[in-house]
């Protein structure tokens, strides 16, 4: 490896750092739907230059976490609920696909860490952790799609999916957490029987879930 192959895969290590630390605070709402964001402020409370954090907004350009106007600004999405709805609607297209691939070969790996996922999104619903809800539901959901082999639909799957967690957070109402967590159930049941059937009964659930709107 040559000293510009090094100096490639540090500046990607920190983008991939910035880019998972702006989609965190996004994500947390430390920052908002409409707040708009200074490549240099980033730099500096990040301690590194402006290219890495240009890369990382860009990517995240690239999954509509983040809108930009050439000179004039570049701010976090705003994601109305009807946007929302339609793009809910397109993760369980892709979510039905992917249970139709890696639910017959999924590992216990993947069962144990849903389990837990589950365990924490129940425990988070009886005490009313609305931020601690949605990070254990995207995170019990996240868990198959690193089972894929077909990567165009693993990249499907992660640039919608941003659009909806950022979406859920600020609806009108809330959605019915309490399917969503018989949905997680039944999915959770079939990564342990690797039984297809389970699987689709879990999609029919949640496509059952409406998206609140104004």
């Amino acid at each position: 490896m040559t000293d510009g192959d090094d100096d490639k895969l540090a500046t990607s290590k920190v983008v991939t750092t910035v880019f998972e630390q702006i989609l965190a605070a996004v994500h947390e709402g430390t920052l908002l739907p409409g707040e708009r964001i200074s490549d240099a402020a980033l730099a500096a409370q990040f301690g590194v230059s402006r290219t890495p954090v240009r890369e990382a907004l860009q990517r995240l350009r690239e999954i509509g976490i983040i809108e930009a106007s050439p000179s004039r600004f570049t701010r976090v999405a705003v994601v109305t609920p009807s946007q929302t709805a339609q793009a809910y609607i397109v993760w369980l297209a892709l979510y039905r696909a992917l249970v139709e691939e890696v639910i017959p070969r999924a590992s216990e790996a993947s069962f144990d860490l849903m389990e837990d996922d589950h365990s924490q999104f129940l425990a988070s619903l009886t005490l009313g952790e609305v931020q601690r809800i949605a990070t254990m539901n995207f995170q019990f959901f996240s868990r198959l799609p690193a089972e894929s082999e077909n990567a165009a639909l693993q990249r499907a799957i992660v640039s919608v999916v941003h659009i909806v967690r950022l979406g859920s957070l600020h609806l009108p109402a809330y959605i019915d957490l309490e399917a969503l967590g018989r949905a997680q159930g039944l999915l959770l049941e079939a990564v342990r029987l690797r039984d297809v059937q389970f699987a689709r009964d879990a999609i029919k659930l949640l496509a059952q879930i409406e998206v609140p709107q104004d």
